[in-house]
């Protein structure tokens, strides 16, 4: 993967988020990885990516302990992806996670922003 200059996703970038499935990795304290699929997963503009967390679990848990995330998308049979690096923004019942869920019951999927700064190809 090649390091690209900038932190926001080209048009071209943005429309691969949105045809591709999206993995999200994540560590924990003791530096142990964990990656799992977000079929949530969208891009809020081009410096923010943001999904829906369900089950709160590992990659939750991380993320609030500070981890950064990497998200990547790819293509199998045309060897392209795309890979970000950046910093969660956990919604928990807020003003925020209410307007993205439509409600503000405590059971809805806590809303997740990450902030890009890093992108690769």
């Amino acid at each position: 993967m090649k390091k690209l200059a900038g932190t926001e996703l080209t048009a071209a970038q943005q429309e691969f988020f949105k045809t591709h499935l999206a993995y999200l990795a994540t560590v924990d304290a003791n530096g142990n990885p964990q990656v799992g699929p977000k079929q949530s997963m969208k891009v809020l503009d081009a410096s923010h990516l943001q999904y829906l967390e369900k089950t709160k679990a590992h990659a939750y848990e991380n993320l609030k302990a500070g981890s950064k995330a990497a998200v990547v998308v790819a293509d199998k049979p045309d060897h392209t992806n795309v890979r970000v690096i950046g910093t969660a923004e956990i919604h928990e019942n807020d003003a925020y996670a209410q307007k993205v869920n439509g409600s503000d019951d405590a059971g809805n999927p806590y809303v997740v922003v990450i902030s890009i700064e890093e992108i690769d190809e």
